[in-house]
């Protein structure tokens, strides 16, 4: 009942600023396209690769560093303010990978700084499973490869808020800043199997099920979101269970010790009201208030009173 009823309020908060010429706008809180991994070195080619896999891409390139490479190397600049506890998150060209083999790998982003009070963010972001490389034979015809990894991956946040809208949670062993053990609630997201890596190419970038959005309750200025294994930095052989089987419906087959995600184009954003009452309220001093009469919601502006339909109530 008090779910329903805070709707109702939101709603009735929604059709009074519509009303009073209110306009609601999308504010940015992070947005992030890995767009400083697309750096060229001096001699014109790309410094990261291009492919998922750890091979040579078609530029010749096939530097994948993991996050303490990336450290060591001078380039955590590229990565925006991302960072990793695990060190199994690897930079590609335009993208970021997380885990390995038989590791598992985490990404977390900057805080939300520019927030300066809670609120309700929504979380958007697309996520790829990982593929083995296909290989094929001289005529063109498939001759291995393609085993995708895991389908599930975790979805969390450090400091304040609460995550909402997903299908199915977990609890994931994780670890702080300090590296001391910590269990986190993860939102568990299932990856379609038609939303992994196909050929030599990241062709599913266009698949509308690589597509995934939450809502952050409570966000502040000190939190952060985390894309992560289920299991983060502990080998293992199988992240079965009897909750979250192996796809049955895999285009080959499907490496259940392997949990490797892809991810890109992730923004945080909230709607803010902007209202043109302003105008009104200062020529004509007119004030103007919510009140519930009956269970009846209403907006009173100077000496009348109208429904959230915006009609006046004789």
């Amino acid at each position: 009942m008090k779910k329903i009823y805070s709707k109702v309020l939101v709603s009735a908060f929604v059709a009074a600023c519509s009303f009073f010429g209110a306009q609601a706008e999308e504010v940015v809180v992070l947005q992030e396209n890995f767009n400083k991994l697309e750096v060229l070195t001096e001699a014109g080619i790309h410094k990261y690769g291009k492919n998922p896999w750890t091979k040579t891409d078609a530029e010749g390139v096939e530097y994948q560093p993991n996050y303490t490479n990336i450290q060591a190397d001078g380039n955590v600049a590229d990565l925006n303010g991302w960072s990793s506890r695990t060190s199994y998150l690897y930079a590609c060209q335009g993208f970021v990978r997380i885990s390995k083999t038989n590791n598992g790998g985490d990404l977390i982003s900057p805080k939300f700084a520019s927030l300066t009070e809670a609120t309700d963010v929504k979380l958007s972001w697309q996520g790829i499973g990982y593929s083995s490389v296909f290989n094929f034979n001289a005529d063109g015809s498939y001759k291995s490869g393609g085993t995708h990894d895991y389908q599930y991956y975790g979805v969390t946040v450090l400091g304040a808020g609460e995550i909402e809208g997903a299908a199915k949670t977990t609890k994931v062993n994780y670890f702080d800043a300090e590296g001391k053990a910590l269990v986190v609630d993860a939102a568990v997201v299932e990856i379609p199997s038609d939303c992994f890596i196909t050929g030599d190419t990241l062709q599913a970038w266009g698949f509308e099920g690589t597509k995934n959005e939450l809502t952050i309750k409570g966000a502040t200025a000190e939190t952060q979101v985390v894309f992560l294994s289920l299991i983060p930095k502990v080998k293992t052989t199988d992240y079965t269970t009897a909750e979250f089987p192996i796809a049955t419906d895999a285009p080959h087959k499907v490496n259940k010790g392997a949990n490797r995600v892809i991810f890109d184009n992730i923004k945080v954003s909230y709607n803010a009201i902007s209202s043109a009452i302003t105008d009104v309220t200062a020529a004509e001093e007119v004030k103007a208030r919510k009140v519930i009469e009956n269970g009846q919601i209403y907006i009173i502006s100077g000496d009348k009173k109208y429904n959230m339909m915006g009609a006046e109530v004789k």
